[in-house]
């Protein structure tokens, strides 16, 4: 693949210049007695991800983004953003001949290829592109359709009933605490550089075989329509607007140091490409950071052992769709698109509503569920006492970043509440877990005596236990 490719993968490489090379996993190298690195920690604990390049190691980086991995002071030329005005029915043919062109670079010559397939409209959309390339037999293959998730959700029946419409067979994985349990582990072996509640059944997929690749459509909504987690691309926030160490987990000192070095990343990735508006590079950040660190490394999981791609990561296909001006990267253009592929995809409701896609208006058309997992039950519930066992065991502790009075504080005032959605304190005892199992299997090292201990480390604490029972408050309150 490309490098210019928004989904292609970053690999490890050692800022140590006696240490050649690159490599896919940061196992590949030798990190037992290495150092952590808090400004990577910080990034987690803040966004859910480590910004730039930086991983849980000191002296280890993942290689540049749009830059050849062999070749890190290279700079690939990146689309511009643009204010062109195109109707969405001129939007939807230029981006649906860009899709195919992109699909059929991917599958042409396999035999069998599978494609993640939900409830979402990403993922109906490269089905539909993949079904017009078989009816027109420009790919002459098989095609399974891989989905994941609870039985009775939006995600996983309406998966089945597109591969139904599409005469494919689906493979269905189901979600379960003994699976999210490995996930825990596995988040643990690959670096600890995000929770492991986003690696689903990626493990499981990763197992099967006669696949000779498979498709994916996570870069969907932020080409397609212009969205990033809910918002539109003009109105994003700066990428450290919000989020920040809310739980008070880092110590003040270590937290001050750690976000001058974040800024200081951010700042330098501007400057590899230079004279950008502002609403261009918070894309440009998007991509860097949120989906390239946190969502594309989880699915080199699969593309471990099967040749993943990203479908809407091709220059041809976002430069096309950031050469739009904001107002035309509408949801409009899916369902002008939609409209043009086989399979009638748009009688099926979108998982996220349970509504006819871009009619909000209208009514719900059924009762399954809108998640497609129970992870945050499962982890207050069946998986509780193996996480506060891994966060209270010492390993996270001796590093001498983290306020230990927090880690405490949260073991014990952690809800345990069976609500099944996975809130952000989930998501970080869950992380905390796996980055304990990291630091003991690899023996990371710490700060004895740099970060101190001080009042100001207790009334962030208290802060942030207030915060989050008056949040927890008002949920209840809204609920009623």
């Amino acid at each position: 693949m490309s490098f210019s490719h928004l989904g292609s993968r970053s690999f490890y490489r050692s800022i140590q210049p006696e240490i050649d090379g690159v490599r896919p996993k940061l196992a590949h190298f030798n990190i037992k007695n290495a150092k952590i690195d808090p400004v990577a920690v910080l990034g987690v604990l803040m966004k859910n991800y480590a910004f730039a390049n930086r991983t849980m190691v000191s002296g280890i980086e993942r290689t540049p983004w749009m830059a050849d991995p062999n070749n890190i002071d290279s700079r690939i030329a990146l689309p511009a953003h643009g204010h062109q005005r195109l109707s969405t029915d001129e939007i939807a043919i230029k981006f649906k001949k860009r899709l195919e062109n992109e699909a059929l670079a991917f599958v042409k010559g396999k035999n069998i290829i599978g494609i993640l397939l939900s409830g979402g409209m990403d993922s109906r959309i490269v089905a539909g592109i993949i079904k017009e390339l078989q009816r027109s037999e420009k790919y002459v293959g098989d095609v399974v359709a891989l989905t994941w998730g609870l039985e009775e959700s939006r995600d996983v029946i309406y998966a089945k009933r597109i591969a139904k419409q599409f005469g494919w067979p689906i493979e269905h994985f189901f979600l379960s605490p003994e699976l999210l349990e490995r996930n825990i582990f596995l988040a643990a072996d690959r670096g600890a550089e995000y929770s492991p509640v986003h690696l689903h059944a990626m493990s499981e997929i990763g197992k099967l075989t006669g696949l000779d690749g498979v498709l994916a459509g996570s870069y969907g909504d932020s080409i397609g329509r212009g969205e990033y987690s809910g918002r539109k691309i003009d109105g994003l926030p700066d990428i450290l607007d919000k989020n920040l160490n809310q739980f008070a987990f880092m110590r003040c000192h270590a937290e001050k140091l750690a976000f001058e070095k974040i800024k200081a990343d951010l700042a330098e990735e501007r400057l590899r490409f230079p004279g950008r508006t502002e609403v261009s590079y918070r894309e440009m950040e998007m991509q860097l950071h949120y989906m390239r660190r946190q969502l594309n490394a989880c699915m080199e999981v699969i593309d471990d052992e099967i040749p993943l791609y990203q479908m809407f990561g091709d220059p041809e296909v976002f430069g096309f769709m950031w050469s739009l001006d904001p107002s035309c990267r509408t949801d409009d253009n899916y369902e002008a698109l939609l409209a043009l592929l086989p399979g009638d995809l748009l009688s099926i409701p979108w998982a996220r509503t349970g509504k006819r896609y871009n009619q909000p208006t209208t009514k719900v058309q059924d009762d399954f569920l809108s998640r497609n997992n129970n992870y945050g039950r499962w982890l207050r519930t069946d998986l509780r006492r193996m996480i506060v066992d891994e966060i209270s065991c010492g390993a996270l502790q001796e590093l001498g970043i983290f306020n230990n009075n927090s880690l405490e504080m949260w073991c014990k005032r952690w809800p345990k509440s069976r609500t099944p959605k996975a809130d952000r304190l989930d998501e970080k005892m869950a992380w905390l877990a796996s980055l304990s199992i990291f630091v003991k299997k690899n023996q990371i090292k710490g700060f004895d005596k740099r970060y101190n201990h001080g009042i100001a480390d207790e009334i962030n604490r208290f802060k942030a236990l207030s915060y989050f029972q008056i949040y927890h408050l008002f949920k209840r309150l809204l609920k009623r």
